[in-house]
């Protein structure tokens, strides 16, 4: 062949070869440009998140003062009556009612202090299975589990974070609590729990919705958690503890607003829409992150992301 036809062939195939490269290369920065623009947008709205939590935080402590006082009167004066004109059905029908409205304000305030009362300063090392066995065993205890099957996928028993242990235990409380109101008392509970690496959840952002299912992350972050994982600060390993149910689901519509104050997809009178924003109050508090996904379950999965304790602190907590 002639070595002017082969310098020309050579030729072709070096700008064939730049121009693949410049189509990957345009290609990986549209798609990190697509990454950055979701973070941008996601770290917009928690900071406009984290100012509406601080205002309804300052109005749930004064609105929970103001009712404390005549509620305690009200509850007083039922007492009261009971004891002096007591007796007859109609009397005592009128006041268990009273009571039960009393007790369901009440639970309102708890959680009104709850979600406004400040974070403790004194967390220390903590087992996270031990703490969620604590929980089941407590919810079980209250007869709630009854009819609910409770699966474990424990992989690494002994990590451990820094959390005050009561926090991390009523932000478990309330997901248990909510899984089962969920399920109407019936169903099926899996809990699981298991280190993994910040870059293999940042890599589940990118997979194809073709990828084949044994090939795609179980549990891919939301944009809540996206800007969670994309902070320089972030932890190279976290723990990622999972709490799914056979109910419902969580509607995609609602998977940001089920983490706001007194927003709730119960029925009128059975939540008070607290629950999971004291919840998400508490796990970001701890510096890790949630979101709500489809469970595999058939019904929604509660996703927390907790930075991990090194070893040492680790071995303290077993202690």
């Amino acid at each position: 062949m002639p070595l002017p036809l082969v310098l020309a062939l050579i030729g072709l195939l070096l700008l064939a070869a730049l121009a693949v490269g410049a189509l990957a290369l345009r290609a990986v920065v549209r798609r990190e440009r697509s990454r950055a623009d979701a973070a941008i947008a996601a770290a917009t709205e928690t900071l406009a998140r984290a100012d509406r939590l601080a205002s309804t935080g300052r109005l749930a402590a004064g609105i929970a003062h103001e009712v404390g006082n005549p509620l305690a009167a009200i509850a007083g004066y039922s007492h009261v009556v009971r004891l002096r004109a007591g007796g007859s059905d109609g009397v005592d029908t009128a006041l268990d009612a009273l009571d039960r409205e009393v007790e369901r304000i009440e639970r309102i305030v708890g959680g009104l202090l709850d979600f406004a009362r400040p974070r403790r300063a004194t967390p220390g090392a903590v087992r996270v299975d031990v703490v969620l066995n604590d929980v089941v065993r407590l919810v079980r205890d209250q007869g709630l589990l009854r009819r609910v099957e409770v699966t474990w996928d424990v992989e690494q028993r002994e990590a451990a974070i820094r959390a005050e242990r009561h926090d991390l235990e009523q932000a478990f409380v309330n997901l248990l609590l909510n899984a089962v109101d969920a399920m109407h008392g019936a169903g099926r509970l899996m809990l699981r729990s298991r280190v993994v690496s910040a870059e293999s959840l940042l890599a589940a952002t990118s997979r194809r919705h073709d990828d084949p299912a044994e090939e795609r992350f179980r549990h891919a972050p939301s944009q809540r958690a996206l800007v969670w994982l994309s902070r320089r600060n972030r932890p190279e390993a976290v723990l990622q503890v999972v709490v799914a149910d056979s109910g419902p689901g969580v509607p995609e519509s609602d998977a940001e607003l089920v983490f706001e104050p007194f927003y709730s997809t119960k029925p009128a009178g059975r939540g008070t829409g607290l629950g999971l924003a004291i919840v998400a109050q508490t796990v970001e508090g701890l510096g890790g992150t949630i979101w709500v996904q489809r469970a595999r379950e058939g019904g929604a999965a509660f996703v927390l992301l907790l930075p991990l304790l090194g070893a040492t602190e680790v071995q303290a907590a077993v202690n």
